[in-house]
């Protein structure tokens, strides 16, 4: 070990200069290299997210026109649909209207018959 430690100390200006141009290379490749391709691919994530966030809103503003066309036609088949409630309550009226008279028709029909035996009678 004492060995180690001699050899170092007689050596100890090289080293540093080699410990130092080992630590400019890296520097130099940090700024030159490493840094770009950060900046890189922070570029490359900004304009991702700025194409998912237009597609986001291209797909929420395709939502609301879709929903409100929903709403139109939900809106134009309940109307439809009252209209044709509405022909059907007439119908059932008409209906029930014709029911009456039918009744009274029997009715005066039996007093018919009843007063025609009263004067095949008299």
């Amino acid at each position: 070990m004492q060995k180690t430690w001699n050899w170092i100390k007689d050596n100890a200006a090289p080293v540093a200069v080699i410990i130092t141009i080992l630590g400019g290379f890296a520097g130099i490749i940090q700024f030159s290299v490493v840094r770009p391709i950060h900046q890189r691919f922070d570029a490359q994530d900004k304009y991702i997210n700025q194409r998912f966030d237009a597609q986001d809103k291209r797909t929420d503003d395709l939502k609301a026109e879709i929903n409100q066309r929903f709403d139109a036609q939900d809106k134009y088949i309940n109307q439809r649909f009252d209209a044709v409630d509405q022909r059907f309550d007439a119908q059932d009226q008409r209906i029930e209207d014709l029911a009456k008279d039918v009744s009274e028709f029997r009715k005066l029909s039996e007093r018919v018959s009843r007063n025609e035996t009263r004067i095949d009678t008299i």
